[in-house]
């Protein structure tokens, strides 16, 4: 078994109480059959406090009556942590921001930018971002695995990762190399051939007559096509549609044009790197899932939509704090981004199959 890492991984250091939007707040964390069994079965004097606080029917931690977590004090510590220890918590508890895809003899495991902290370790990392392995001697088999689609998948992943860290070249122009080359894998495979990413035709291209109206058309998808999860959410949408897409075409691109040229000179992550940094997330955590539903194209158009809607929510909270930005707010608008779209199963189906671009 192959264990895969971001070269990150190991800077990650959870803040306990410092962490401004705790992961024991609104969420509801739901406990696996194992730990449950443990709390069960416990007998320690934390016994009445433990079982009063779980649901059991639906197998989930109660929330108090300020809508966090049971357990959560008021000095944002875990209070079955301190009363029962670190092995008492659950499989969730013990694992997140922790993320892993499983595929035949191999394990990518990430770190979820839904966790503030992990969002803000992205955004500040300038260097490219790189991944190692481990191995050990488990095997595993699964049933009816394409193991040469997948490995034709990896091959096409790599090539992305290249391509959009390819950093001689502008962003735009990377991003519509990578837009080509899920159209041609994903047209090459239905076609019954190898899935060739490098022989694009035209009809690969992304035809776009009015960036605005195509920018105007994706956010909406935000609100229209998927699942709100947290509270003001909705409010977050529909602020920035009216601030970025309200005043028509030429204000957006005066408006645009003038927040690229402030970021420049701003002490901020370059913008053109903190967006690759999204797509390289994206793209190496969801595309190779490819070898399950044959959605190439999908998942490469979903990974660099993604760094477009956290843009349109960047310029919409720098034109909403009178053009300026901080990294709270960065960091903010992308943990906070990540949490709807990665802490759904319906969305994360949902993104792979909207029409994010239309090809010529």
């Amino acid at each position: 078994m192959i264990y895969s890492y971001p070269n990150y991984y190991n800077n990650f250091k959870c803040v306990a109480s410092k962490c401004k939007d705790t992961c024991c707040s609104a969420w509801q964390i739901v406990i696996d059959d194992d730990s449950l069994t443990g709390y069960e079965n416990y007998e320690g004097e934390y016994k009445k406090t433990l079982c009063r606080n779980i649901s059991w029917e639906e197998g989930v931690f109660n929330h108090n009556d300020k809508g966090t977590c049971a357990f959560l004090r008021d000095d944002m510590l875990c209070d079955m942590y301190i009363h029962m220890g670190k092995d008492s918590l659950c499989k969730t508890c013990r694992e997140y921001p922790r993320h892993t895809e499983e595929f035949e003899n191999l394990r990518e495991i990430s770190l979820s930018i839904s966790c503030p902290e992990v969002a803000r370790m992205l955004i500040n990392t300038t260097d490219k971002v790189t991944f190692y392995t481990r191995e050990d001697d488990e095997e595993e088999v699964f049933e009816d695995f394409d193991y040469f689609m997948f490995s034709n998948l990896e091959d096409i992943r790599e090539e992305i990762i290249s391509v959009i860290q390819n950093r001689d070249t502008s962003l735009r122009d990377r991003i519509d190399r990578i837009l080509q080359i899920g159209a041609s894998a994903q047209r090459h495979y239905e076609e019954g051939e190898l899935i060739l990413w490098s022989e694009c035709d035209d009809e690969d291209r992304v035809a776009s007559k009015s960036e605005y109206k195509l920018l105007m058309k994706q956010f909406s998808f935000l609100l229209d096509e998927l699942e709100l999860l947290y509270s003001n959410w909705e409010d977050v949408l529909i602020e920035t549609a009216e601030l970025v897409f309200s005043r028509g075409e030429a204000e957006f691109l005066l408006n645009r044009q003038e927040f690229i040229k402030w970021w420049e000179k701003s002490s901020l992550t370059p913008m053109d790197i903190l967006l690759e940094q999204i797509i390289v997330y994206f793209i190496s955590i969801y595309f190779l899932g490819a070898v399950y539903d044959e959605n190439i194209i999908g998942k490469v158009d979903a990974g660099i939509s993604h760094s477009i809607e956290i843009f349109i929510l960047l310029l919409g909270r720098w034109i909403k704090n009178e053009e300026r930005l901080d990294m709270d707010d960065v960091v903010e608008i992308v943990y906070r981004y990540s949490r709807e779209i990665e802490h759904s199963d319906e969305n994360l189906e949902r993104v792979e199959i909207i029409n994010w671009f239309d090809r010529k």
